[in-house]
């Protein structure tokens, strides 16, 4: 099977995106592009708009945050990941920098099929608040207990 076949797999595994149909998987992939990274790459940066949201479907990431200028370490995501989907959804700046912990490959989204998406299934648009909702708590415990 191609790489592809199974990057598409993990993509659809996902608990997020269980329930969509044929129909929600052709607005999901449309425009989806798969780009690689080394070691240290930069995948989002921090401020950047959010035209795209993704997931990590092969490797790992590391998600950090300026505090008082000094980049704090969030999160380590592995494959099956989703990342940057807030500002996918809300508009705002990318709240975090995504860089690659190590060699990986990871899926991108245009930021209109989540869009699309969670007004079509009101269960993804539920869950992808529920996450959002998660890791902004997540985010300001860390970065409380870095003081």
């Amino acid at each position: 099977m191609s790489d592809q076949k199974e990057y598409i797999k993990i993509v659809l595994k996902n608990f997020m995106f269980k329930e969509l149909k044929n129909d929600g998987f052709k607005i999901l992939f449309k425009n989806a592009v798969i780009r690689s990274y080394k070691l240290s790459d930069i995948i989002i940066k921090e401020g950047d708009s959010g035209e795209r949201f993704s997931m990590i479907v092969e490797g790992s990431v590391s998600v950090s945050t300026l505090k008082d200028g000094i980049p704090t370490i969030l999160a380590h995501l592995k494959t099956g990941a989703i990342i940057g989907e807030v500002a996918a959804l809300t508009g705002a700046k990318r709240t975090a920098t995504i860089t690659a912990a190590e060699d990986c490959k990871v899926i991108f989204f245009h930021k209109d099929a989540l869009i699309e998406l969670t007004r079509k299934y009101d269960s993804l648009k539920e869950r992808f608040q529920h996450v959002i909702e998660a890791r902004a708590e997540e985010t300001i415990n860390k970065l409380i207990k870095e003081d």
